[in-house]
C-alpha cells in the first residue's frame, strides 16, 4: 500500500511539471507580452520627453527641476500677458479716434477734419510765433485711390495732430516740412501682427538745442507724463509717437544754439 502512495506520489511530480510549464506558456508568457506591448506608448513618451530635456540618462529624469521650469514659464507667461496689456494701454488712442475707424469711412467727414486741424495748426503756430512752411499742410495724410486701408487715416491725422502741437508747445523756431510716407495699399495682414499698424511721420523742424532736446524728450510720452513733465498745456488726447532715427545738424556759425532736426518718429495703431 505504501508502495503504491509512493509510486503515485512521484507519477504526479511530471504531471505537475506539466501543468506549471502549461500555465506559464497559456498565461504567464501572454500576459508579459501584453504587459511589454502596453509599456511601449509609455517608454516612448518617455523617451520623447528625456529627449527634449536633452538628457542623456533617461532613467534618472529630474521631474522636481521640470516643476520649477514649469513654473518660470507660467510667471514668464503671465509678465508677458501684462506687459501686452500695458503697451496697449499706452498706444490707445482717443476714443473719438476709436470710433471714427470703426465706423463706414466717409471722405467727405475726413477731407472735411483735415483741412480743420490743418487751419487750427496755421492759428497756433501764429499765436506761438512759429513758422510753418506751405509743404508742411502738403504733408497731411490724404486718401487716394490707391488707399484700402481708409480708417488708419483717422489714426494719422491724430497722430500729426499730437507731433505737431507737441513741437509748438516745445516752442520749436520753425517747421519745414512733413510727410506721413503711409503704406496703405495692401491689405491688412490676417496674422497676428497685423494687430499692430505701423505709422511713420518724417519731419523737419528748426530751433534751439533746448526746445529740440524737449522735444525728443516728450514725444513719446502720454497726456498725463507730460503734464508732469511741466507742460501743462498738453492736449488729454496727446498719442505717443515714438522715434525711429534723428540727425541734428548746426545751421550756422552766427547761431551755435539754433539746430536743424530732420526726425522720424513712428506711431502704432492697435486693430481689432
Amino acid at each position: 500500500m505504501a508502495s503504491f502512495q509512493e509510486y503515485r506520489r512521484r507519477g504526479m511530480i511530471p504531471l505537475a511539471g506539466i501543468i506549471v510549464a502549461a500555465y506559464y506558456l497559456i498565461v504567464l508568457l501572454p500576459l508579459s507580452r501584453r504587459t511589454h506591448s502596453l509599456d511601449a506608448p509609455l517608454q516612448s513618451s518617455w523617451n520623447e520627453l528625456s529627449s527634449a530635456l536633452e538628457q542623456t540618462n533617461v532613467i534618472a529624469i529630474d521631474f522636481q527641476h521640470i516643476t520649477n521650469q514649469l513654473a518660470e514659464t507660467k510667471r514668464a507667461i503671465a509678465l508677458l500677458d501684462s506687459a501686452k496689456q500695458k503697451a496697449a494701454a499706452r498706444l490707445e488712442l482717443s476714443s473719438t479716434v476709436r470710433a471714427r475707424m470703426t465706423a463706414a469711412f466717409q471722405l467727405v467727414d475726413y477731407q472735411d477734419e483735415r483741412s480743420r486741424q490743418a487751419e487750427e495748426i496755421v492759428r497756433l503756430a501764429k499765436a506761438a510765433q512759429v513758422a510753418i512752411e506751405p509743404t508742411v499742410l502738403d504733408g497731411f495724410p490724404e486718401h487716394t485711390a490707391d488707399t484700402k486701408q481708409p480708417a488708419v487715416l483717422w489714426a494719422a491725422l491724430s497722430l500729426v495732430e499730437s507731433l505737431l502741437n507737441t513741437a509748438l508747445q516745445c516752442k520749436v523756431t520753425a517747421i519745414h516740412s512733413l510727410e506721413v510716407p503711409l503704406t496703405l495699399t495692401n491689405e491688412a495682414p490676417a496674422n497676428a501682427s497685423g494687430l499692430l499698424t505701423e505709422i511713420p511721420l518724417q519731419i523737419e523742424l528748426t530751433g534751439s538745442s533746448t526746445s529740440l532736446l524737449k522735444l525728443v524728450q516728450t514725444l513719446p510720452l502720454r497726456t498725463e507724463e507730460m503734464r508732469t513733465a511741466g507742460l501743462t498745456n498738453a492736449r488729454p488726447d496727446k498719442a505717443p509717437l515714438f522715434i525711429d532715427r534723428l540727425v541734428l545738424k548746426k545751421q550756422s556759425p552766427e547761431k551755435p544754439d539754433e539746430v536743424r532736426l530732420s526726425l522720424r518718429a513712428v506711431g502704432f495703431v492697435l486693430r481689432e
